[in-house]
This record gives C-alpha cells, sequence and structure tokens, in this order.
C-alpha cells in the first residue's frame, strides 16, 4: 500500500479521485493500492533563533546560517480532529511515501522537471 500525506482535506480527496481510492474512512481515504490521508497545515517549520541559543538582536550575528538547520514539529492543538494521526502498524504497511504539494499542477511541473522534461 503507498500512503500519500496531502496538505489539506480538499487535497486529499482531490488526489483521491485521480488515483480511484474512493472508499471514506475515519480521517483517511483508501482503495487501488493507496492510503491517501492529510494535514492540516505544515507538518514542521525552521527553528527560531532562540532554539539555536541566539538572544536578543545583534547585527554582527546576521546573517544567521545555522547548521545543521533544525526542524521544529507542529504543535497539535486539537486532538479530535481527523486526519494524519501516527500509527506504528500501518508503517509496516506502506512501502512508497509521497509528498503532495498544494496543487496538482506544481506537483506535475516539479514532476516534468525531474524526469527533465
Amino acid at each position: 500500500m503507498k500512503a500519500i500525506i496531502a496538505e489539506k482535506p480538499s487535497v486529499a480527496r482531490e488526489i483521491a479521485q485521480l488515483l480511484n481510492a474512493n472508499e471514506r474512512k475515519d480521517g483517511y481515504l483508501e482503495g487501488n493500492g493507496y492510503c491517501i490521508t492529510w494535514a492540516l497545515g505544515h507538518l514542521v517549520s525552521l527553528g527560531m533563533p532562540e532554539d539555536y541559543d541566539i538572544r536578543g538582536f545583534d547585527k554582527a550575528s546576521l546573517p544567521i546560517f545555522p547548521d545543521p538547520f533544525l526542524l521544529i514539529p507542529r504543535s497539535i492543538k486539537k486532538q479530535n480532529q481527523k486526519g494524519y494521526q501516527p500509527d506504528p502498524s500501518a508503517l509496516k504497511q506502506i512501502k512508497d511515501h509521497t509528498k503532495c504539494h498544494r496543487s496538482m499542477r506544481q506537483y506535475h511541473r516539479c514532476y516534468r522537471c525531474r524526469k527533465g522534461r
């Protein structure tokens, strides 16, 4: 089974329609060998200066080029929302991970660039 995590529910529905994954489940869509779920916005963000122990503003410390960049997981405020929930048993079933962009047009454009078209 291939898992696809879209940025939002409307994008997940569009992808599911294209892949003929029409079976609605609790927080995801399934069918044709795909499991499509969604996040509600960005899952991670770049660390802020405070995360690198940089306090206050000092013009001499600019620009900041941390090595490595920190990725901070987004905190979830509402636990009762449907959508992506970590499930260790599901990871055993997943053979492929696909990142979906904001629009399918952008996704196809990125795909064509990687393929040299």
